[in-house]
């Protein structure tokens, strides 16, 4: 049996991309301090809202993440990107990273309309990867949990939109 390509697996969101001034107008809006205040189909709403394209240009790039992408790619690793994004927005999400100068061998997205929470959302696109993880990076602590059941020998990178990390 061949052995698998290695790679490292990035977020898109507060992990690539400081998504911050996004989120914080969109929940302007919406009038509350967390989406969780909401009920379950204002909830859904934010969430479309705030993975609304028109809004990506408030996104900045994370170098100190950047330079993590490319460095992956100079050791040899594929770079896979998982987001809670839906697909109806890849086109635009590809666009966002073409223009942030991000390689990637892979761009897996939410399906529309699924609205899980990303710790349930992700492990199962991730079925999906056709590839050993050897680095998992996300900004979400409980979605980190998860995947390392997983994939137990990776490193686990928490990403803060500041550009700071810490492994887990």
């Amino acid at each position: 049996m061949a052995r698998k390509e290695k790679c490292a697996i990035f977020d898109i969101d507060n992990t690539i991309f400081d998504a911050r001034e996004r989120f914080y107008l969109v929940i302007k809006r919406f009038g509350v301090r967390s989406p969780r205040e909401l009920p379950l189909e204002l909830q859904r709403e934010f969430w479309k809202e705030f993975i609304n394209p028109h809004m990506f240009h408030l996104d900045r790039p994370i170098s100190r993440t950047i330079e993590m992408v490319l460095d992956a790619k100079r050791r040899g690793l594929k770079v896979v990107l998982v987001t809670g994004r839906y697909e109806s927005v890849r086109r635009e999400t590809e666009l966002q990273l073409r223009m942030a100068g991000i390689p990637f061998d892979k761009l897996i997205m939410r399906p529309d309309n699924n609205f899980q929470r990303d710790k349930e959302l992700k492990p199962s696109l991730l079925r999906e990867v056709d590839c050993e993880p050897v680095e998992y990076h996300d900004d979400d602590p409980e979605t980190l949990a998860e995947i390392k059941k997983m994939y137990p020998n990776a490193i686990y990178f928490l990403h803060r939109p500041d550009g700071t990390f810490s492994i887990i």
